[in-house]
């Protein structure tokens, strides 16, 4: 588990959009998107199984 990084300093460059806030924000509403996408899927499916079993 070798690294590249031998010094901290100029580490501002390795978080290139850190302190950028629309990134961040742009980012967060991308994460929160694949989540909401992921739970919806999940409960869509759920839904289809539980009544193919009902039947």
């Amino acid at each position: 588990m070798g690294t590249s990084i031998t010094t901290w300093e100029n580490v501002s460059a390795y978080f290139t959009f850190a302190d950028s806030p629309f990134a961040l924000g742009l980012f967060a509403f991308g994460c929160a998107a694949i989540v909401v996408g992921l739970i919806a899927g999940i409960a869509k499916h759920e839904n289809e199984a539980f009544d193919k079993f009902k039947d």
